[in-house]
């Protein structure tokens, strides 16, 4: 079976999920709204995430080799809806360890994502998507969606044993496997 690398990008409210596999050079895209419309609220709106996350990793994982999988950290700046955005992310989390290996999951800052793509931390999100179709002809459906490739195009460099040809994606990448550790701020 072909090995295939997934990419996820969360938002308050939605979800794009990219599978991308290099060998049949395709990626699929999976694009939810959890909008409180769609979804509802509380408790009701977490349940419904965390089920339909979890029933689409489990189907990913019966279709083929899941070798990484990078999703995009918070935004730790961000103040808005941050509990409710905690609180998405945590569930997405937990579908993620009850269907993949630990070993196998990677958390992204938005920074990160970004200079992997421009080589700049701080692109809108037009330049992003640009980036993406520029650097590997890949037509997303939204910038979510190309958030998501970009993550699924970092977890498939993760197995990538040669040097990468451009620098700062060979720092990205070198940065995510040997994490430093947390720094103690000062009281």
């Amino acid at each position: 079976m072909p090995r295939s690398y997934i990419g996820i990008d969360q938002s308050y409210s939605g979800c794009a999920i990219v599978a991308f596999t290099p060998a049949t050079k395709t990626a699929t895209e999976h694009v939810y709204d959890f909008s409180p419309s769609k979804a509802g609220v509380g408790p009701q709106r977490l349940a419904y995430v965390h089920h339909t996350l979890r029933q689409l990793f489990v189907n990913l994982r019966q279709q083929g080799t899941v070798s990484q999988v990078c999703f995009e950290g918070y935004a730790y700046g961000s103040k808005f809806r941050r509990e409710e955005l905690g609180e998405l992310g945590g569930v997405m989390r937990l579908a993620l360890v009850q269907v993949f290996p630990p070993h196998l999951l990677h958390a992204v800052a938005p920074t990160t994502v970004k200079k992997y793509v421009t080589g700049s931390g701080r692109a809108d999100k037009d330049k992003m998507m640009l980036a993406v179709y520029m650097r590997w002809q890949h037509e997303s459906s939204s910038h979510d969606a190309a958030d998501a490739y970009s993550l699924a195009r970092i977890a498939a460099d993760l197995e990538t044993e040669k040097p990468l040809e451009l620098k700062f994606q060979q720092d990205v990448i070198d940065a995510i496997r040997n994490p430093k550790p947390p720094t103690k701020k000062a009281a």
